[in-house]
């Protein structure tokens, strides 16, 4: 699948976002309740499932946006060769 760079872009930050939302989420919890309160098994696995498909998005995200940047790289014209001339003082 072929996703625009801007859209690449957004896309990783979007699951960044969620998964770093999540896991500050839990240690916050974790911190002021403990293991003491327990959550049902489908709010768990739910849990799980966001923060593996957040993990999966940051890969694809990130990948596709490093393919269209060396795309951008590969078609863009060579620099000038810098000037080897020394100035004189």
């Amino acid at each position: 699948m072929r996703v625009t760079k801007p859209f690449a872009i957004f896309g990783f930050h979007f699951s960044a976002t969620i998964f770093i939302g999540l896991s500050l989420y839990g240690a916050a919890r974790y911190l002021n309740e403990g293991l003491l309160q327990s959550d049902s098994l489908l709010v768990t696995c739910l849990y799980a499932a966001v923060i593996l498909a957040s993990i999966a998005g940051i890969g694809f995200f990130g990948r596709e946006a490093d393919r269209r940047k060396a795309e951008e790289v590969k078609n863009s014209p060579p620099a000038a060769p810098a000037s080897t001339k020394k100035r004189k003082r």
